[in-house]
């Protein structure tokens, strides 16, 4: 039962007792008091006609009508006469009943009255006696109308008690409903705070609940800066802070097997080939000096996200870009900048640089595009500078921006004919049982009726404009595929689409008018958003976790120093990015990092998946490591 409600049960017991007690007490006294009128009544009217009486001619007849005229005319219930000997000699009797009263009022305050008695006067000799009772059905409806009155005001005092004690109450608890609001976020491992409350019980219950929040808080920002060391520690080069050459590969790996990869790009090898004669040259730390100053040049050369930077050895660093559109253009500008970073104009010597870069294409075995990689860096010693190896790859059948127009028709043609649907693969738990299935986008080509992947298509889009409206078209194939099948189902969303506030009303709209549709759709968000458009993510969240589906970040891994800042958004679930989980059973590093990943996710309340698994080694380790779902071409649905 609410306060609310408790309160208005309170105030009418406490009014009835009142009015019970008021009752009795006004009752009572008011019944003595019209005892004492109605006797003093009746013995006036008694005496006053008595006396009259005594005055006039003992005529029988003359008597009796002048009792009748005094009976008609008076209210009375009884006038008797008797004679000395106790003979009745005239009696006039009421028939009114108690009419505007209740009988079980009546009979609850019964009104005795004494008649009132006087002798009639025959000269020196006594006529008779007269008795004269006065009727009491009038003070009966006195007394009822003023405890009708009574209660009246009771009720009315209660209603107004009723009214101001919720709004007050309201007023007071309402710090409470925020504490309690409060605790239920820490009960769902959200751990806010909220303003302290002017009452001083209510302060002191937030006040130990917000240092509670602040304690966890801060014990998930420590525990995310020691995750941050781990990670780097495990997958980056210790001197310039590129990825080292173990995370590399397994970048390289990533980059041409899962589907979602880029489906071309270029990989480049950056050689200091005379780096031990520089060392006994220069010294040890004139050539790390060295070193860093190239990191640095490849990094200014390559700002985009997606280009993975790394460390191969003391000589050899290597960058994966994909989507390269002119590799010899970035070839000849990456050889150029690096050489200016290291070499001065002014100097006499000059340090030897090579460059070799090779093209690879989306499913090209690692060794091969290494291997193609390594003969550009040979014929880069021999040309003395850098060499491009495409090898026998077909790439012009990737776009190309002359190709603008063309892209810009086949998407919307495709979105017009409903042709963008997707695929599922099954997300399982340590014991092979469902959680989800994942749904990448697919587009069809109207041409050869090919259906293309996401990483085909979706730059096109994004540069065109189209991301939200492939976003839409495959939620709107999810809430079709959801009403006819049982299993949960993920989709992607782009940034574009969690910035969009007119496309997450959209959302809203749809999942609110099936329930049971939006308690088995999965969200997966790309890890940056969350951190990068931190706003518009929580209203995200805000907008349709309330509605039952669930909302969690993918390709988890390269950001994981800023989890600590998800603390009050309540994310369901983190899917690691598969380049960390490469290997896994062969990378302690890695092992340490991510199994104080999963301790940090499952103390925030969130579910950790892993990407991309390849074999049963990798599950049996990340299931030791902690766990609670995989996906990728060694996770099959039994």
């Amino acid at each position: 039962m609410t306060l609310t409600k408790q309160l208005w049960l309170a105030i009418a017991v406490i009014l009835t007792m009142a009015f019970g007690i008021s009752f009795l007490v006004s009752a009572w006294s008011a019944k003595g008091y019209l005892e004492d009128q109605l006797r003093l009544k009746n013995s006036d009217n008694a005496n006053s006609l008595a006396l009259s009486m005594s005055q006039i001619e003992k005529d029988p007849v003359l008597i009796e009508l002048l009792l009748s005229a005094q009976f008609d005319m008076g209210h009375y219930k009884q006038i008797k006469l008797t004679s000395p000997t106790g003979e009745v000699m005239i009696e006039k009797l009421s028939d009114a009943v108690i009419d505007r009263v209740p009988a079980w009022f009546v009979s609850l305050i019964p009104l005795q009255t004494e008649p009132g008695i006087a002798q009639v006067q025959d000269g020196w000799r006594q006529y008779g006696t007269l008795s004269v009772t006065s009727h009491n059905r009038f003070a009966y409806q006195s007394l009822w109308e003023g405890n009708r009155r009574l209660l009246g005001w009771f009720l009315a005092s209660a209603l107004l008690c009723g009214v101001f004690g919720t709004l007050i109450l309201r007023s007071i608890t309402r710090p409470l409903g925020e504490v309690v609001n409060q605790a239920e976020a820490i009960g769902a491992r959200r751990f806010i705070t909220i303003r302290e409350p002017r009452t001083r019980e209510f302060r002191s219950v937030v006040r130990a609940m917000n240092a509670l929040s602040m304690q966890v808080r801060g014990m998930l920002n420590e525990e995310s800066a020691r995750l941050e060391q781990l990670r780097r520690d495990a997958q980056h080069d210790e001197l310039t802070g590129l990825l080292n050459r173990e995370h590399f590969l397994r970048k390289v790996q990533y980059a041409l097997a899962d589907e979602r990869s880029a489906p071309t790009g270029a990989l480049f090898i950056l050689r200091l080939p005379d780096l031990i004669k520089l060392n006994r040259e220069l010294g040890r730390e004139a050539t790390d000096t060295l070193l860093k100053r190239v990191s640095v040049a490849l990094e200014e050369s390559f700002p985009d996200e997606s280009c993975q930077i790394g460390r191969l050895n003391g000589s050899d660093f290597a960058v994966l870009a994909p989507n390269v559109d002119s590799v010899a253009e970035r070839t000849q500008h990456v050889f150029a900048r690096a050489s200016l970073s290291i070499n001065d104009p002014s100097a006499a010597t000059e340090f030897a640089l090579l460059l070799g870069a090779a093209v690879y294409r989306h499913g090209d075995p690692v060794s091969q595009v290494l291997s193609r990689a390594d003969v550009a860096l040979g014929r880069a010693g021999q040309e003395g500078g850098s060499a491009v190896e495409a090898g026998d790859l077909d790439v012009e059948w990737k776009p190309v921006p002359s190709l603008v127009a063309t892209w810009q028709v086949l998407i919307e043609t495709a979105l017009m004919q409903k042709r963008v649907q997707f695929v599922t693969y099954p997300v399982l738990n340590p014991q092979g049982e469902l959680i989800h299935y994942e749904a990448p986008a697919r587009m069809q080509n109207m041409d050869n009726a090919q259906w293309m992947s996401a990483q085909e298509f979706m730059p096109w889009a994004s540069r065109l404009g189209f991301t939200e409206r492939i976003d839409t078209a495959v939620f709107d194939c999810a809430l079709d595929w959801l009403e006819v099948n049982e299993g949960p189902l993920c989709i992607n969303v782009s940034p574009q689409s969690v910035c969009d506030p007119v496309l997450t009303s959209r959302y809203y709209r749809a999942l609110k008018s099936s329930q049971c549709s939006a308690q088995k759709l999965w969200i997966d968000v790309p890890e940056f958003v969350a951190y990068r458009h931190a706003r518009e993510f929580r209203v995200f969240c805000d907008t349709l976790k309330p509605l039952g589906c669930k909302i969690g970040l993918e390709h988890v891994g390269n950001q994981i120093c800023h989890i600590g800042e998800l603390h009050d958004v309540g994310l369901d679930y983190l899917k690691i990015d598969s380049a960390i989980i490469r290997d896994i059973d062969q990378s302690v590093g890695n092992q340490t990092f991510l199994r104080g990943l999963c301790t940090i996710a499952h103390t925030m309340g969130m579910m950790t998946i892993a990407e991309g698994v390849l074999n049963q080694k990798e599950a049996a380790c990340l299931k030791e490591l902690g766990f609670k779902g995989m996906t990728g071409p060694g996770i099959v649905l039994g």
